[in-house]
């Protein structure tokens, strides 16, 4: 039997190394919250995140432009968060249009918050370990680029070396 895609995410080693983090140090939100608004702000577009899965939920650690549509992505399923396909692909990965991508059309989550776009990058530590992404999230159908993708690793970088900071 084929195991589901998301089974991934629980993988005992994955969760142990995760577990390694203060995830609710106020410091460590701070400097996430501000990774994503320069994230935002450089590529133009309303909404960043930096986000951890664990066995089957999102959790966001810094945000920028969310606003109300937060509560429910907090916790949200990982079947649900975009930035679980980030993390199991290990590489970034791009959305056009979730409404024209099949893999997200039914989305209830970008039903609800009427997001369209999407670039993530991985959130990886130094020994590979897939901990979680940094996204930017736009309203509208957009071509990401080649520069789009090296701003948002270079902040990415950032967010693991925050991350990395509060590693217990």
């Amino acid at each position: 039997m084929k195991p589901h895609l998301y089974d991934r995410l629980a993988e005992a080693s994955r969760l142990a190394e995760l577990a390694r983090y203060d995830l609710s140090g106020a410091s460590l939100r701070a400097t996430l919250d501000e990774v994503a608004e320069r994230s935002a702000k450089l590529l133009e577009t309303p909404v960043s995140l930096v986000s951890v899965l664990d066995a089957d939920t999102q959790r966001i650690i810094g945000a920028y432009g969310l606003g109300d549509w937060e509560a429910v992505a907090q916790d949200a399923p990982a079947e649900w968060a975009v930035c679980s396909r980030t993390v199991l692909n290990g590489e970034p990965y791009c959305v056009t249009d979730f409404g024209a991508d099949p893999a997200h059309a039914a989305n209830p989550f970008l039903a609800t918050t009427g997001l369209r776009s999407y670039l993530g990058v991985p959130l990886a530590t130094p020994d590979g370990v897939m901990l979680g992404a940094h996204c930017v999230v736009d309203r509208r159908r957009r071509i990401y680029t080649d520069v789009d993708l090296a701003v948002l690793s270079d902040s990415a970088d950032e967010a693991m070396a925050a991350l990395l900071r509060h590693r217990r």
